[in-house]
């Protein structure tokens, strides 16, 4: 095999997928499009789920107060229990500050402005079911009586069903119930002469505790980087590689130059070499170009984050692994390729080959999955494990027989791929199925071609 061959023959195959604009569009120009608008959709769901303002409507016992309530009505707290101070849920016909802004989801945190209170008469779902509410918070007319009797009053939530907005506001009432009822444990407890951890017999100690909000969204963003982004580079590469090589052989069949290739003066191996490398440039390409979009995502949102939420050292091993991904995907495409009648049929082969790429991608996403030697030998579903762990930050060191069997079994799955798709090349009755019949000036240039390269031992 003649290097300088192989390469004028690649050099010729990218300037031609250079001028063809449906494939610099989907390379190029689709991710452009798609993470600049990914990022600015998650950014307007987020921005409007955190400044949705939700209405309330209570229904209150008739007895009760609406400028201090509860547990202050007709001097019951006073005369009963005058050393105990209850808290209130509502002050000013609103729900008490204290309690506002406790929750540990920041999607169910509000503040005053993002919760309104309408007071109801009876527990008629009719506001809600109008949306003149979004929730229903019934107390029951005895609620007051009964928390200071010690007993348990039920209170009741309503909302609508498959209402993303009744939902929410549902999430921040419970918030804030949650964070009355430890108000009133505490009561209960002071009134007892206990402490306010009483009812906790042992304390639990984790990681996560008293860390930030801002630290453990940056630890969530980055464990979820690291399960989807080996994800979305095997479907990259595979997409910049697949369009390419149909295009370099089923739409060569259709343009007629595939005949004038094969008469050149050069092998079938130098012809597969080159057409291979050309395709892999663009799929190894295509993985770069996605990861670096991925990577200035994630370096935007990390001056709003504590910590960053990418390694480099992870991103420099994701570079290196991709040139085995594209491999693969170059030579299993330039294969479907040249064995495709047209460039229509070629396309009808994208989606088998998505549904046996897609199952092997989503195992390494299954909670709890280890990376073993047995595993690192599956194809995609190996790299991808491996390319998580080197990811992630408290992933276990990968050892030496790991990284035999993963990289040495996925290379033997390229060779595999590789000699199918030089055997595609050397068959003419698979090159030119496309045509009914060949003229017989082509046939005979053909025919005495094969007889000069066995001649001379090149095929």
């Amino acid at each position: 095999m003649k290097k300088p061959i192989v390469i004028l023959i690649a050099r010729r195959e990218i300037l031609d997928l250079l001028r063809d604009r449906r494939t610099l569009m989907l390379i190029l120009l689709l991710p452009a499009i798609i993470y600049p608008a990914f990022a600015a959709v998650g950014f307007l769901f987020a921005s409007t789920l955190m400044g949705q303002k939700s209405i309330v409507g209570v229904v209150r016992p008739a007895t009760a107060d609406p400028n201090n309530f509860a547990l202050a009505v007709g001097g019951l707290a006073s005369t009963q229990l005058p050393e105990t101070r209850w808290p209130a849920l509502f002050q000013d016909e609103q729900f008490h500050p204290e309690l506002l802004g406790q929750s540990s989801k920041p999607t169910q945190a509000a503040g005053s402005d993002q919760l309104a209170v309408r007071w109801l008469d009876s527990d008629d779902p009719a506001p809600l079911q109008n949306r003149e509410v979004d929730t229903m918070l019934v107390l029951p007319s005895d609620f007051e009586r009964l928390i200071i009797a010690g007993k348990k009053p039920e209170i009741r939530l309503m909302r609508r069903e498959s209402d993303e907005t009744s939902k929410l506001a549902m999430g921040r009432v419970e918030s804030i119930l949650g964070a009355y009822r430890n108000k009133l444990n505490a009561t209960r407890f002071e009134q007892a002469g206990l402490t306010n951890s009483f009812d906790q017999p042992f304390q639990i100690v984790t990681p996560e505790q008293g860390k930030p909000l801002s630290q453990l969204t940056a630890n969530e963003l980055r464990d979820t980087l690291v399960k989807f982004l080996p994800l979305l580079i095997v479907m990259w590469t595979m997409a910049g590689a697949l369009h390419p090589a149909i295009d370099l052989t089923a739409g060569e069949k259709e343009r007629g130059t595939m005949e004038t290739l094969l008469i050149c003066p050069a092998r079938r191996s130098e012809i597969v070499a080159g057409k291979f490398l050309a395709v892999f440039v663009f799929g190894y390409m295509s993985a770069i170009y996605n990861l670096m979009w991925m990577a200035l995502g994630a370096i935007i949102a990390g001056f709003f984050l504590p910590e960053p939420i990418l390694s480099f050292t992870g991103l420099a091993w994701t570079c290196i692994l991709a040139i085995p991904l594209a491999m693969f995907f170059s030579s299993l495409a330039l294969g479907l390729g040249a064995f495709a009648r047209s460039t229509k049929e070629g396309q009808y082969y994208l989606l088998p080959i998505m549904l046996l790429v897609m199952p092997l991608s989503l195992i390494p996403l299954t909670p709890g999955i280890q990376l073993t030697p047995g595993l690192s030998m599956i194809p995609i579903s190996g790299l991808v494990l491996i390319l998580q762990n080197l990811l992630s930050v408290s992933g276990k060191p990968i050892s030496a027989l790991t990284w035999c069997t993963g990289l040495g079994s996925f290379f033997f799955y390229v060779w595999i791929s590789l000699f199918w798709a030089s055997r595609q090349f050397r068959r003419e009755n698979v090159l030119f199925r496309s045509q009914q019949a060949l003229s017989p000036r082509v046939r005979l240039k053909l025919w005495w071609q094969s007889v000069r390269n066995r001649q001379r031992g090149e095929i």
